[in-house]
C-alpha cells in the first residue's frame, strides 16, 4: 500500500468518526430534549412563566420573545432579549423551565459583565465575517496552485488562518456554555424551582447539550467537505 493510499484512508477514517460524533451528539440532545419536554416540573411552571418570574427575580432589564423551531432557544446580548421556542414557552415541562435557565445564565453573564462572556462575543463578531472568506480563499490558493506556488502558498495558510480564528471562536464559546449551565443549575435548585430529582435530571440535559458544543468544533470540517462536494459535483 502506498503512502499516498495510506495518507487518504487515514483522512477518510478521521472524517467519519468527526461525522459519528457531530451527528450523534446532534440526536442525543434531540432525544433528551424531546423526554423532558414531556415530563412536567414541580413548580407546574412554563417556560414563559419561568423566565418572566427569574428575570425579575435576578433584576435583569431584559425582553422576551417567541420564535418558532425546535432548540432555538437563546440569548440574543445585542438586543438583550431571551428568545424561546414555542414547545419551551408554553409548556410547563422539566426541560423548559431546564434551557431557559440556560438562557438566563447567559444575561447573568451579560449583566456582570463576565470577561469570557465579553470575549467570546467579540470574537463571534469578528468570525462572522472573517468566516465567509474561507472557501472563496482555499479554493483560490488549490487554484493558483498550479501557477505560481509562492502566492498559492499564502492563500492556503491565510485560508488555515481563517479556519483556525474560527476553530477558537468555537473553544472559547465552551466555557462560556459550561458556565451559563452551572449558574442555570444553581438558580434552579437555590430556589427550589426544581426537586433534587429533577436537577439530576435538568443536568443530564445540560451535559449532553455540553457534548454538542464540543461536537461543534468539528462543524467546520464537516460543512467545508460538504461545500467542496457540491462545488466540484457542479463542475
Amino acid at each position: 500500500m502506498s503512502t499516498e493510499l495510506k495518507i487518504i484512508i487515514g483522512v477518510a477514517v478521521v472524517l467519519i468518526v468527526l461525522l459519528t460524533i457531530v451527528l450523534s451528539s446532534r440526536d442525543r440532545i434531540k432525544k433528551v430534549y424531546r423526554k423532558y419536554l414531556n415530563v412536567g416540573n414541580q413548580s407546574n411552571l412554563t417556560g414563559g412563566q419561568f423566565a418572566q418570574i427569574a428575570a425579575e427575580q435576578l433584576d435583569l432589564n431584559i425582553q422576551l420573545g417567541v420564535a418558532d423551531g425546535e432548540l432555538i432557544d437563546a440569548y440574543a446580548y445585542n438586543k438583550r432579549m431571551l428568545i424561546m421556542s414555542r414547545a419551551v414557552c408554553n409548556s410547563a415541562s422539566l426541560a423548559s423551565l431546564t434551557i431557559v435557565a440556560h438562557e438566563l445564565g447567559h444575561a447573568l453573564q451579560h449583566s456582570k459583565n463576565d470577561p469570557m462572556f465579553g470575549l467570546s462575543t467579540i470574537w463571534s463578531k469578528i468570525n462572522r465575517f472573517t468566516k465567509k472568506f474561507f472557501v472563496p480563499v482555499l479554493i483560490a490558493g488549490l487554484i493558483v496552485l498550479f501557477f505560481d506556488m509562492a502566492i498559492a502558498t499564502t492563500l492556503l495558510w491565510t485560508s488555515v488562518g481563517i479556519f483556525a480564528f474560527n476553530l477558537l471562536d468555537k473553544i472559547i464559546t465552551i466555557p462560556v456554555e459550561y458556565d451559563a449551565s452551572k449558574r442555570a443549575l444553581w438558580y434552579l435548585k437555590e430556589y427550589h424551582y426544581l426537586s433534587p430529582s429533577e436537577v439530576r435530571n435538568a443536568k443530564k440535559l445540560l451535559n449532553i447539550a455540553a457534548q454538542t458544543y464540543i461536537a461543534s468544533l468539528f462543524d467546520g470540517i464537516i460543512i467545508f467537505g460538504n461545500k467542496l462536494n457540491r462545488i466540484f459535483s457542479k463542475k
